[in-house]
């Protein structure tokens, strides 16, 4: 049992957890203390001494986020000493930084800022003319962040956030004192280490590092903000969307996403975001037109009554839980044949390793060692990479990886045993998928080892939850049955087909249904060839559950264009006939993925950022040149 120690804040008497540092124990009990440098997810450095109080027994003055908590302390954080010594370096960082809040993106949510308006106006206690302010410009020759010299702060939150939370370790601190800069290791930074995660950003007190893409856009008080759980992969992260409504303070649309306090958001969401503004698909349409969501339900629910043992639903692995029930329901009422992506690798996988009850996050941290299997882990799921944190061995392909500094296996046959397998089964072959599977499965039962099975898609825990393994016919049998019209209608959720086949094949597989039902977030994809075109929710817009690696996570809709999905479905299974069905079951040859993973282009929804796209395509350009 932990030791509880009495201390006294401000002549409160409180009880505290004995290793708790005194600034924890004051904000836990609602006690504001000013600090730059302190985060509840970093480590303590000391470095702003803004959150300095004062110990009355040894009157002298400490900093309280470095300093553990004693039984018997006696603490003021109102002291006369206190106040000024807080408001004397509250002036040496005004010292040297520009009074230009009426510009900087921070204004409104800047710790500076904030603790300049509750100390008052501050005097200039160093003689420093306006040229002599000026810091060392450094250019970090970015299109995505920007680095303003003059604003830092020295609160290395950034380079902490960079080396300890992220592992990029793609900045560094350069010079010391006045003259201190934050630079990245190497520059261009956005092809770099550096994964775009954004975490600078947002940890960043003041407004040094800020994100190009929101910059001069609009200002944090004309935005509502919400927090929800990301559904671009499948870790499951809480992130925060600020968006507008469509009145005088703002457009309809999503302006930036930034992590919760635990940090954990990557590239996909804290530049993705753009994903959701561009080309929607927000309406129900038939034959290309608007059409009532009562009407569209009668058509599909003649379609399913009429034709149903002819009909196939291909799933989408980013559907909340209970909409992908609802898809089971509607299936087995009708004898509709269901399929997903995931039978070409992650299903695969499973025939040769069996049944499966999936790890956390929480269950793989400190293993004793990580063995990585298969393709980039990093860039199908980049906050994964966070946890892990040790000895690492990788057998497969290395990209953003390079950053756990992995021991390259040629093969798994001498591993040491006793820790985590993480296998990445995005991509993999159906005959090679079964056979690793069986090795993993082998290699697990003999060494010791538990084993996460990971796939690029937000809910494929979800969907292999709800179908088991059982009850999804193979892709490639499907596509099949429809290229011989034994398949007459095809109800297709999401964008993955291209992924797994070419353009001109899709269409040549379109022409032959009677009927083309897609279910998609975007109008400018399969929606096009669509006789009937649904809205498909994303992060914001969905209400529902996902099972994700952080184990199941609710989301919420907020966002206000977004279509209520969730009735939809319901209202169509009203309409379907109250019976059970068998749903029949297809096995045959498979396709591949064609996709190459890429942190900054791993799925159909990152496609569809213009930001992320810039990113890919530069990077590419910088191997290309480097090659």
């Amino acid at each position: 049992m932990e030791k509880k120690v009495k201390i006294v804040i401000d002549g409160r008497e409180i009880e505290a957890q004995e290793g708790q540092t005194l600034l924890e124990v004051a904000l836990k009990e609602g006690i504001s203390i000013p600090y730059f440098c302190y985060h509840p997810k970093l480590k303590i450095i000391g470095a702003c001494r803004m959150c300095i109080v004062y110990n009355e027994k040894t009157g002298r003055l400490i900093t309280s986020c470095n300093t553990r908590v004693e039984d018997g302390m006696i603490i003021s954080t109102q002291h006369q000493l206190v106040k000024n010594n807080q408001r004397y370096l509250l002036q040496a960082f005004m010292t040297r930084h520009p009074l230009d809040c009426p510009i900087c993106d921070k204004a409104g949510e800047c710790d500076l800022q904030n603790y300049g308006a509750l100390f008052g106006p501050q005097r200039q206690i160093v003689p420093v003319s306006a040229l002599e302010k000026e810091r060392h410009y450094i250019d970090w020759e970015s299109d995505f962040l920007e680095y303003y010299t003059n604003r830092c702060v020295v609160c290395y939150r950034c380079t902490r956030v960079c080396d300890d939370v992220n592992g990029a370790r793609a900045l560094y601190v350069e010079e010391r004192g006045f003259h201190t800069n934050i630079v990245p290791t190497v520059r261009p930074i956005d092809t770099s280490s550096c994964e775009m995660c954004g975490l600078c950003v947002h940890v960043c007190p003041v407004g040094a590092i800020i994100s190009k893409p929101f910059k001069y856009w609009t200002r944090s008080w004309l935005l509502k903000r919400e927090i929800t759980v990301c559904s671009v992969c499948p870790v499951g992260c809480q992130v925060q969307v600020e968006y507008g409504i469509g009145d005088w303070r703002s457009k309809e649309k999503v302006y930036r996403t930034k992590p919760t306090d635990d940090l954990e958001i990557c590239a996909k969401t804290f530049f993705g975001y753009d994903a959701l503004n561009r080309d929607r698909l927000l309406k129900p349409h038939r034959y290309g037109k608007e059409e009532s969501i009562g009407n569209v339900i009668n058509h599909l629910a003649y379609m399913l009554k009429s034709k149903g043992e002819e009909t196939a639903i291909l799933l989408s692995s980013y559907l909340s839980n209970e909409v992908l029930g609802v898809l089971k329901e509607v299936a087995t009422r009708v004898g509709a044949y269901i399929t997903s992506p995931l039978t070409v690798d992650f299903y695969a996988f499973l025939e040769g390793y069996g049944d499966y009850t999936p790890l956390h996050l929480e269950d793989i941290k400190g293993a004793d060692h990580y063995v990585l299997v298969g393709d980039d882990i990093t860039s199908s799921a980049p906050v994964l990479s966070y946890y892990i944190k040790g000895k690492v061995y990788k057998y497969g392909r290395t990209y953003k990886d390079a950053k756990l500094k992995p021991i390259n296996l040629e093969g798994l046959d001498h591993l040491p045993g006793g820790g985590i397998i993480i296998v990445n089964t995005t991509g993999m072959a159906c005959e090679e998928a079964r056979n690793l599977g069986a090795k993993i499965k082998r290699i697990s039962e003999e060494k010791g080892y538990r084993v996460l099975i990971l796939h690029r898609d937000a809910n494929y825990l979800g969907v292999y939850g709800i179908f088991g393994r059982d009850m999804l016919s193979d892709l490639g049998s499907i596509m099949e049955e429809v290229r011989e019209r034994r398949i007459k209608n095809l109800l297709v959720f999401g964008e993955d087909l291209p992924d797994y086949y070419q353009e001109e094949d899709i269409q040549e597989i379109f022409r032959k249904l009677e009927n083309l039902v897609v279910f998609s977030p975007f109008a400018d994809g399969l929606a096009r060839w669509a006789s009937i075109a649904v809205p498909m929710n994303l992060y914001g817009e969905a209400q529902g559950n996902f099972h994700t690696l952080k184990g199941l996570r609710s989301s919420k809709r907020f966002l206000p264009w977004s279509f209520d999905e969730r009735s939809f479905y319901e209202e169509l299974l009203k309409s379907l006939p109250q019976e059970f069905k068998e749903v029949k079951v297809l096995r045959g040859k498979n396709p591949t993925l064609r996709r190459h993973l890429h942190i900054y282009r791993s799925n159909w929804i990152t496609d569809r950022s213009e930001n992320l796209t810039k990113l890919y395509e530069k990077n590419a350009k910088a191997v290309s040149f480097a090659s």
